[in-house]
């Protein structure tokens, strides 16, 4: 099984830790786990795992997004902050065709309400966990754990 998680820009501190989380809990569920991201969010999650304690396999975004094809990857996790996240995720969803989770946050629980509203109206069938935080991971973490039980 092969799981691929999507990084938005790195501006918002929870999301590297986070990515690291859901990397190692994917992992601990069986899936062989590649992080898609842009060269900066790339470089903060290798600075988060300096010893490769994880071999975290990092792919660049745009060169991934012109490469793959339906049934390469058997679940999807994107991280949601910004509205090209949003389109990102649903670009990868359409692709890949698979079960697939979004992970939408933001300081503004405005921004969430859009970002939902924005997935959900391109016709998207992904599960989204939803929830206001932006520096604090925990209640990503507890959401992600609560939504990552229907894929196990």
């Amino acid at each position: 099984m092969k799981a691929l998680i999507l990084l938005g820009c790195p501006e918002t501190p929870a999301q590297t830790p986070m990515a690291v989380y859901v990397f190692n809990k994917l992992t601990k569920m069986g899936y062989d786990v590649t992080i898609a991201a842009n060269p900066a969010a790339s470089k903060l999650v290798k600075v988060s795992d300096p010893e490769n304690l994880y071999n975290l396999e990092l792919v660049d975004l745009e060169r991934l997004l012109n490469e793959i094809k339906e049934g390469d990857y058997d679940l999807l996790v994107g991280f949601v902050h910004k509205d090209a996240a949003a389109s990102f995720f649903v670009t990868f969803e359409q692709i890949l065709n698979t079960k697939s989770l979004a992970l939408v946050f933001s300081r503004d629980a405005d921004e969430v309400e859009e970002f939902v509203n924005m997935i959900e109206e391109s016709g998207s069938n992904a599960s989204i966990a939803a929830v206001r935080a932006f520096h604090n991971p925990s209640p990503i973490k507890v959401k992600f754990d609560k939504a990552i039980k229907e894929f196990e």
